[in-house]
């Protein structure tokens, strides 16, 4: 799976308008009604705010991510938004969250938020990369490096 698949121009909202946590997840699940994916969020609203009393979901370096199981996806979904000012969720390492990833996947396919979250690991790993991204002035540019970036690990991968 490459991550330009769930990550495009239509799916990448930045700069996002949230200056909160619960904010930041209304709007990315604003983000899928808007797309058709999602008729309704008040109930994956609420479950993912359960989902983060079990668990923080910022992982540290700026980085947060959601997933839920939705019976109205029948394929997984993803959503990135990326915050210029960073947004506080409470961090192990105390850094404002940048980039936050909504992932929302069938019922039957409980897993595949891991592989999604494993590439974007690998991604935003590159600090200059991070970098690029919220120095950008489109979602467009933020396209174009992740193809970029995946271009070049295709490049590594056959040398």
């Amino acid at each position: 799976m490459k991550l330009s698949e769930k990550l495009n121009t239509s799916t990448i909202l930045y700069p996002l308008q949230s200056y909160s946590k619960e904010d930041a997840l209304h709007e990315l699940l604003d983000h899928f009604i808007d797309l058709k994916y999602l008729t309704s969020c008040d109930k994956l609203f609420q479950y993912l705010k359960d989902d983060e009393k079990a668990f923080n979901s910022a992982s540290g370096r700026g980085i947060a991510y959601h997933y839920h199981t939705s019976i109205e996806v029948n394929d997984t979904i993803v959503v990135l938004g990326v915050s210029k000012n960073g947004i506080n969720y409470s961090a192990p390492d105390g850094l404002s969250c940048h980039f936050i990833l909504l992932i929302l996947e069938p019922i039957n396919e409980p897993n595949t938020h891991r592989v999604i979250i494993n590439i974007f690991q690998d991604l935003i790993k590159n600090s200059n990369i991070k970098s690029k991204i919220l120095e950008v002035n489109s979602v467009q540019e933020i396209e174009e490096i992740i193809q970029k970036w995946e271009m070049s690990n295709e490049e590594d991968d056959l040398g």
